[in-house]
């Protein structure tokens, strides 16, 4: 599921050489991984230290994207493409990253109260042909037969084997609300282990901050949240600015990814119990200190009403922002604070 762009904030200073052998700021970014725009901002010695950490991001990024892909299989191994092909028919070795990604939505799915379904595969790729094609409305019909095969209890993951098995034929697993984040995570850690201390990864919109940034007379990153209004407009105005370090920020909205029928905007995220675009927000955004944790409650936060979703907001201690169809907000009592560094 692709998530808003968080627009970075650089309030940074420039990357030149400062004294006293402070670290400089450097950045990179590319568009190839995750079918989303990738940006790397980091604190290095230099640019070839600063080079080392960002092709360990990158390279940790390429595999776990390569694992994730849902559409496309890779010489030598096993993903979840190989895995939604082999539904029904058997179980599939796979390698550890994709055992923790899937062990972690199962337990989401419970946690959201089905809102949030790695299961839903087949309903999801009704709409993915239906927005292509831009011309209608998939039939309910072709939806609930769909829904027939989206049960989670029938995605069987095996940690002693290390193999993954969907028990129907015509299951398939869609990943799109957890799995840029679940990787970008990973791909900080990597980066933190070679000495990597102070960086900013976007992915698409789930943005995850190691460290402080040196230069910065706050000593926080400062992330814009996008206006959903003007969006579709191109134009980069935000709703709020929030200051995070050592946190992880994702938004969710429905003005993305959409297509439009009888003028009336559909869009990509899809409530499991109507099978239709999620209509209660324009946007939630979800302050975290696990990446994957905030991309989920983002889908989460979206798709259940606000009652429901501010008490799953607090039992996993995250602070979220909701902005309504009609523009008002509404915020868990601690997001405030992170407006105020």
């Amino acid at each position: 599921m692709r998530k808003m762009l968080l627009a970075l904030l650089l309030c940074l200073s420039a990357c030149a050489p400062q004294s006293g052998g402070k670290p400089l700021r450097f950045q990179t970014g590319y568009l190839d991984l995750f079918d989303t725009v990738t940006a790397i901002t980091g604190y290095a010695k230099s640019q070839t230290e600063f080079d080392r950490f960002a092709e360990t991001i990158r390279g940790r990024l390429e595999e776990l994207h390569r694992l994730y892909d849902i559409y496309h299989e890779y010489n030598g191994i096993n993903n979840l493409c190989t895995v939604n092909k082999n539904a029904g028919i058997a179980p599939v070795a796979v390698d550890k990253d994709i055992i923790g990604l899937l062990l972690l939505a199962r337990e989401w799915h419970g946690l959201s109260g089905g809102a949030v379904n790695v299961a839903l595969g087949p309903v999801l790729q009704i709409w993915h042909e239906y927005r292509t094609e831009g011309k209608e409305l998939p039939p309910m019909e072709d939806l609930r037969k769909a829904a027939d095969l989206t049960d989670i209890n029938d995605l069987v993951i095996d940690e002693a084997a290390g193999t993954v098995f969907l028990r129907k034929a015509g299951m398939s697993l869609d990943v799109g609300s957890v799995a840029k984040a679940y990787a970008a995570g990973l791909a900080i850690q990597a980066a933190e282990e070679i000495g990597m201390r102070s960086a900013l990864l976007d992915t698409g919109g789930n943005i995850v901050s190691l460290g402080r940034p040196p230069d910065n007379t706050r000593g926080h990153w400062s992330i814009g949240i996008q206006d959903p209004d003007r969006v579709a407009g191109g134009e980069r105005d935000f709703v709020d600015t929030v200051y995070i370090a050592g946190l992880s920020v994702s938004s969710s909205g429905g003005y993305h990814r959409y297509y439009v029928v009888d003028g009336q905007a559909y869009h990509h995220i899809i409530d499991p119990d109507t099978m239709m675009p999620a209509t209660r927000y324009k946007q939630v955004a979800v302050i975290h200190e696990t990446p994957a944790l905030a991309d989920l409650l983002s889908t989460a936060l979206f798709i259940l009403p606000y009652e429901e979703g501010a008490a799953l907001a607090g039992q996993c201690g995250a602070e979220a922002l909701w902005i309504d169809i009609d523009g008002s907000r509404k915020a868990t009592d601690g997001f405030a604070k992170y407006r105020q560094w």
